[in-house]
């Protein structure tokens, strides 16, 4: 698992006992959040990574020789208002998350430099709200970079799109109509 980690988290790595912590960044519009599964506010970066504990959970991340889209589902459970709010009125669709693994000391401080283990995009967030026992579950799932590999790009020709770009501009009116293949070069 080399990826471009330091010495010392190699070293840390290799122990038989030691203390990872996952750093978490969602990436909204407005606002990015940062949260770790410590117990301890962790400063990464200049930036603080709050600590969730046990409150925040991922499903496995699967690393593959080849190319295929994975996916994460990321889990906050015991969350107050505040982060459901997050969810329900801000644009977290195609938003950024990235998720570092790293290791602690004993006085709960980062040994080494985190790697780098997942980043994707926000894709479909899941609220579970029980009133009865006054808990709350956010989860969303993110997909890594290449759900993009296979996307097309560009423009639609047709009607609608085109009043969209030209209003008023009749050129593309009659494009759904015409459904026959043209063969160029060849007598018709």
């Amino acid at each position: 698992m080399n990826r471009g980690s330091t010495t010392a988290f190699q070293t840390e790595l290799a122990k038989s006992a030691n203390r990872p912590v996952h750093l978490a960044q969602v990436i909204f519009d407005d606002e990015t959040v940062y949260m770790n599964d410590g117990y301890k506010t962790i400063t990464y970066a200049s930036n603080d990574y709050v600590a969730v504990g046990h409150f925040m959970a991922f499903s496995n991340i699967v690393e593959a020789v080849e190319v295929i889209v994975s996916k994460v589902t990321m889990s906050l459970s015991g969350v107050d208002g505040s982060m459901i709010s997050r969810f329900l009125n801000k644009e977290y669709i195609d938003r950024s998350v990235k998720i570092y693994t790293a290791f602690l000391n004993d006085s709960q401080t980062l040994i080494a430099d985190p790697v780098l283990i997942f980043e994707g995009r926000m894709d479909s967030p899941v609220i579970s709200d029980d009133p009865l026992s006054g808990t709350a579950v956010v989860s969303v799932s993110a997909t890594n970079t290449w759900v993009d590999f296979t996307r097309k790009t560009g423009r639609h020709t047709n009607h609608e799109e085109q009043q969209v770009f030209f209003a008023g501009d009749k050129g593309f009116e009659f494009a759904s109509e015409i459904v026959k293949d043209i063969i160029w070069g060849k007598a018709s």
